[in-house]
């Protein structure tokens, strides 16, 4: 991933918006970079008549109250920013802004539809939640691929944060013996055997890229596994690696599931 000069932070109305800009903020300060704050208008499409010049919304209002705001929370006035406000859709605009600009990195919450924008865009989107906290835990749910060497390699290089972990989630082979003729005895032969290869699998993958792994056996279905273990867990930032471009239909259906269903900030990288 190259270096971070620009960031895009994908603010509404909503009080996630705060949220929204501290951390734009803070990144902009540890990457030296510049932010680009998006506000759009979105109009219903049954409403259309309303793009017209009369629209009875003062846009230079509300960019005046972001810019406000955005001061506020700048305290140490390093971070530059420029701030638009347009009517539309807030991941379409996003998407515009971000190939136009050159962004580097994107920020928002639940008003952005970030599987479009890692289709169309294909940059690293922070998923800001309203229990958004300080990164001082970090955990990385690795598939062991060179792209997760690549998500972990990005955070140790970019985060101060001592407290980084990674966990490699194996699926349990019980739901497909439960298909089958196979006895108790067996079942579990061959869930110690499951759990043996994928401890063998997470030491070779620890030692590549030098930090300890968790093994959790995720039973039936790997999302929901490791959803459950994060949210036991609680870190303060969940980051999954994403396989997203424009020649691809779908990010990865594990981040997706992560990115909508957690209760933690999920870096999505690319």
């Amino acid at each position: 991933m190259k270096n971070i000069n620009t960031i895009l932070a994908v603010v509404d109305d909503s009080n996630l918006s705060n949220q929204i800009l501290k951390k734009s903020i803070e990144l902009a300060t540890q990457f030296d970079a510049k932010v680009i704050v998006l506000h759009t208008i979105h109009i219903p499409f049954l409403n259309l008549a309303l793009y017209s010049d009369d629209v009875p919304i003062d846009k230079d209002k509300i960019k005046e109250n972001i810019d406000t705001l955005f001061e506020s929370l700048n305290k140490e006035g390093q971070i530059k920013h420029h701030t638009l406000v347009y009517f539309g859709d807030p991941s379409e605009r996003a998407s515009l802004e971000a190939n136009r600009d050159n962004v580097d990195f994107i920020i928002g919450g639940s008003n952005i539809n970030f599987e479009k924008l890692l289709r169309e865009v294909n940059k690293s989107i922070l998923v800001v939640k309203e229990n958004s906290r300080e990164y001082n835990t970090i955990i990385i749910p690795t598939d062991l691929s060179e792209k997760s060497k690549e998500a972990i390699n990005f955070i140790k290089t970019n985060f101060s944060t001592k407290n980084l972990n990674m966990v490699y989630g194996y699926e349990s082979i019980a739901m497909v013996t439960s298909m089958y003729d196979i006895n108790y005895i067996e079942m579990i032969e061959y869930q110690r055997e499951n759990k043996n290869i994928a401890s063998k699998l997470l030491t070779k993958f620890e030692k590549a890229v030098a930090l300890d792994g968790e093994l959790t056996d995720v039973a039936f279905s790997l999302a929901h596994g490791l959803l459950k273990y994060l949210n036991n867990k609680n870190p303060d930032l969940i980051v999954v690696a994403s396989y997203s471009g424009k020649n691809e239909l779908f990010i990865g259906s594990t981040s997706s599931y992560l990115a909508k269903e957690s209760k933690n900030d999920l870096l999505i990288f690319c």
